[in-house]
């Protein structure tokens, strides 16, 4: 009855050591809102526009010189549109957010994160959404690699 008792309990632990779905939410959400807001390509287009809502032709057009038309101007007005989470070999959220441009696009953007890495990539659809660790490598190269790591992950 003892040992019953023992394995039971092992049992139970086992899986103890594995996020929630809502923590692995959670922390996304948390890393999602860092890259966007950290991105050093958000603060010169944030200047240009000054914080403002409504642009004038002048200031969208100076934006678009900048290509602000491809960067999320907001965390906070940028929304999961689907995740789903994936345990095979590392708990991962993958799924898609979208969100609006400095310009008033609306911008779509596939995402992987990763809890135990604490890593959140984005995939890249522009230029302008390589990081500054990426510069080296084609925009080509960068997409291929996401998809890559997408269908290793997310399936």
């Amino acid at each position: 009855m003892k040992s019953l008792g023992i394995v039971l309990l092992a049992l139970l632990l086992a899986g103890c050591d594995r996020p929630r779905e809502t923590q692995l939410h959670l922390d996304a959400s948390r890393q999602l809102q860092r890259n966007i807001d950290t991105s050093p390509l958000r603060a010169s287009c944030e200047h240009i526009a000054r914080g403002r809502e409504w642009l004038t032709a002048r200031s969208v057009q100076q934006l678009e010189k900048h290509h602000c038309q491809n960067v999320l101007r907001s965390a906070s007005e940028t929304n999961f549109l689907n995740t789903a989470i994936y345990t095979q070999t590392m708990p991962v959220v993958c799924g898609s957010i979208q969100g609006r441009s400095f310009t008033g696009t609306t911008l779509t953007r596939r995402f992987i994160y990763s809890y135990d890495e604490k890593a959140l990539v984005i995939r890249p659809e522009t230029e302008q959404d390589k990081s500054r660790f990426e510069d080296r490598k084609a925009l080509e190269q960068l997409q291929n690699d996401f998809q890559n790591q997408w269908a290793k992950y997310c399936r």
